[in-house]
């Protein structure tokens, strides 16, 4: 699929086994998010192919981001739907303030960057928080 261009960059830094950091500069917006999902996309099949299943930390350095929009909240969703199923839990790493604003204000930081590695309820607690409340007097 041929994309337009914009000015939005993904960039590979590094890649571990356990941890791939990717870069992410320019406007994360409508006419960039599916360019977003697309590269971060190829860059996990990349690290899949090259390590096998071993991924346990996805960071995203926004330094870079000059612009987002709610479409960037979507491309980050559906990222954070392909990665915490399997266990991939998503850092998002130099947030300038205008994106720490929108995820604020939304309510959605703490949902993309739980844990991947504690599994969670359809209520949003973990095992263990259920526990303590069923033995709470």
């Amino acid at each position: 699929m041929t994309y337009l261009p914009t000015d939005l960059t993904v960039t590979v830094c590094s890649t571990h086994p356990h941890a791939l950091h990717l870069a992410v500069a320019g406007d994360l917006d409508y006419e960039s998010a599916r360019q977003f999902t697309h590269e971060t996309n190829q860059a996990l099949d990349s690290h899949h192919q090259e390590h096998g299943p071993l991924l346990r930390d996805l960071h995203l350095d926004f330094s870079g981001l000059t612009g987002i929009d709610s479409s960037a909240l979507s491309a980050l969703l559906l990222l954070h739907r392909r990665t915490h199923p399997a266990g991939v839990t998503l850092h998002l790493d130099h947030r300038p303030v205008h994106m720490t604003r929108i995820l604020e204000l939304t309510g959605i930081a703490d949902h993309l960057t739980q844990d991947a590695r504690t599994p969670r309820t359809a209520a949003g607690t973990t095992p263990e928080d259920q526990v303590e409340k069923a033995s709470a007097p």
